[in-house]
C-alpha cells in the first residue's frame, strides 16, 4: 500500500466532495418549512441517520458480539426511525424536548467524532493519541467558526459516499479473501460469533434498541425533518429510509468476520473496520473510507447544532473542548461504549419527553433520578448493556405510576358531577 498515493487520492477526493457540497449548498435553499418529496426526504433522513457509528461501531458490535450484535445494530436503527415517525404523528412539532438535552446530544456526536478522528490519524498516519486529539479538536473548532449557523446541505454527498462504501468495501475485501475462507476461519478461530445463545449479545441488541429509539426523540434535527415530511405527506420516506440505512451497518459488520478469520487483532475493537479495509481493500477502499469519515467530521458541528444563533458558538466550542478532554482522560474509550453510556441518559429522559405535560417538573426530576441511579448502579455491577435495560424499565415504570393520578383526575372531570351531588 503506497502511502503517497493514498495521500494524493485522499486530497483529490476531498476536494471533489467539497466542491459537490458547495454546489449543493449554492443551489438549494435550506428552510425548516421546506416541503420534501420522497427522494429528498429519504436523502435527508439518511443524511441525519448515517454517521460515524455506522462505519465503526457497527463493526465493533459484530466483532465483540457476533452475528447477533451485527443484526441487532441494524434492527435497532430501523426501529429507531420508525419509532420517531409513530410518536411524532401525535406530538406537536413545536414542542421541544428538555432544554439542555440537545447539548448532550451534541456532546455525544462530537465525542464520537474526536474518537474517530484520533483513530484515523493513529492508524493511517501513525500520529500518537495526544497529538491526534489536539489536531481533531482544533479541526472541529475551525469548522465551528467557519460553518456555524449555515445550512447543512451535505446529506446528498454523505449518502452517496455511504452507499458507495456499502457496495464497494465488502466487495474489495472479499475479492482478496473468499467467503469460504472467512467462514472456515471463523468456524475454527471464533465459533462464538455464530452462536445465537449468548446472553451478552442479546442484552447488547436490547440496549442498542433502547439507544436508537430513545435517542431519536432527542435528535436536534430529526423532529424538524419529520415536520417537513409530514407537511409534504411523504410518510413513505420513513418506510424506505430505514431499510436502505440497514444495508450499511450490515455491510460494515461483515468485515469483523474477516478480522477474526484472518487473525487480525486490533488494539481497540472499534478499529476493526479500518484495519480490515487497510489490509484487504487496497488504496481505493482505504481512500473511500477515509474520505467518507472526514466528510462526516466536517459536517458534524453544523449538523449537531440545534439553534442558529451566534451567541451559542461559545457553548458549542466549550462542548468540543470537553469532548477532547474526555478523550484524553479515557484513552480506552471506544465508540460503542460512548453510545451505550449516553444511552443511560436517553433511557432516563425519554419518558419525560413523552409525558412532560402530565409529569410536571417535580415528576420529571423523580423519573430521571430514579432511572439514572438504577441504570448507573447496574452498569457498574452487571455491565452497561444491563444498565441501559434496567434504566429504561425503571424510568418508564416510574413515569407511568406518576401519571396515574393525573389521568384519573382528568377522567373524573370528564364524567361530570356524580349522581346525588349538588
Amino acid at each position: 500500500m503506497n502511502v503517497y498515493n493514498i495521500h494524493l487520492f485522499t486530497i483529490i477526493s476531498l476536494l471533489a466532495c467539497l466542491l459537490a457540497m458547495y454546489w449543493t449548498q449554492r443551489n438549494q435553499v435550506a428552510s425548516d418549512e421546506e416541503k420534501l418529496g420522497v427522494g429528498k426526504g429519504i436523502v435527508k433522513l439518511l443524511g441525519l441517520w448515517i454517521g460515524i457509528p455506522c462505519f465503526l461501531a457497527s463493526a465493533q458490535a459484530s466483532y465483540q458480539y457476533g452475528i447477533i450484535g451485527m443484526l441487532g445494530y441494524s434492527v435497532a436503527g430501523i426501529l429507531g426511525l420508525l419509532f420517531i415517525f409513530m410518536v411524532n404523528r401525535k406530538i406537536i412539532y413545536q414542542r421541544q424536548p428538555l432544554r439542555y438535552l440537545p447539548l448532550l446530544w451534541v456532546l455525544e456526536d462530537i465525542l464520537i467524532s474526536v474518537l474517530a478522528g484520533k483513530m484515523i490519524l493513529n492508524l493511517i498516519y501513525s500520529i500518537n493519541d495526544h497529538l491526534s486529539i489536539a489536531f481533531v479538536t482544533s479541526f472541529l473548532l475551525l469548522m465551528l467558526a467557519v460553518q456555524f449557523g449555515k445550512p447543512n446541505q451535505a446529506s446528498f454527498v454523505i449518502v452517496l459516499l455511504a452507499m458507495s462504501a456499502t457496495m464497494l468495501l465488502p466487495t474489495l475485501v472479499y475479492l482478496k479473501v473468499s467467503v469460504p475462507t472467512v467462514y472456515s476461519g471463523v468456524k475454527f478461530l471464533a465459533t462464538d460469533m455464530l452462536r445465537l445463545d449468548i446472553s451478552s449479545s442479546w442484552s447488547l441488541a436490547g440496549a442498542l434498541l433502547v439507544r436508537f429509539m430513545t435517542g431519536s426523540l432527542i435528535h436536534p434535527r430529526l423532529r424538524i425533518t419529520f415536520h417537513q415530511i409530514k407537511v409534504s405527506k411523504r410518510g413513505l420516506c420513513f418506510c424506505l429510509a430505514p431499510l436502505i440505512w440497514a444495508c450499511l451497518p450490515i455491510s460494515m459488520g461483515t468485515l469483523s468476520f474477516v478480522s477474526k478469520a484472518e487473525a487480525i487483532w486490533p488494539s481497540f475493537p472499534d478499529q476493526v473496520s479500518v484495519m480490515v479495509v487497510g489490509y484487504f481493500a487496497g488504496q481505493i477502499g482505504i481512500v473511500l473510507l477515509i474520505v467518507t469519515l472526514i466528510i462526516i467530521l466536517i459536517t458534524a458541528v453544523p449538523q449537531a447544532t440545534l439553534g442558529e444563533q451566534k451567541s451559542a458558538v461559545w457553548m458549542r466550542g466549550a462542548i468540543i473542548l470537553v469532548a477532547g478532554a474526555i478523550s484524553l482522560l479515557f484513552p480506552k474509550l471506544t465508540i460503542l461504549d460512548t453510545m451505550l453510556n449516553f444511552a443511560l441518559i436517553w433511557a432516563a429522559v425519554a419518558p419525560v419527553v413523552l409525558l412532560i405535560s402530565k409529569l410536571g417538573r417535580g415528576g420529571a426530576a423523580i423519573v430521571i433520578i430514579a432511572g439514572l441511579t438504577t441504570g448507573c448502579f447496574y452498569s457498574l455491577t452487571s455491565g452497561v448493556t444491563i444498565g441501559v435495560l434496567v434504566d429504561v424499565l425503571v424510568s418508564v415504570s416510574v413515569a407511568v405510576l406518576l401519571t396515574i393520578p393525573t389521568n384519573w383526575k382528568k377522567r373524573r372531570n370528564s364524567l361530570g358531577p356524580t349522581f346525588g351531588s349538588d
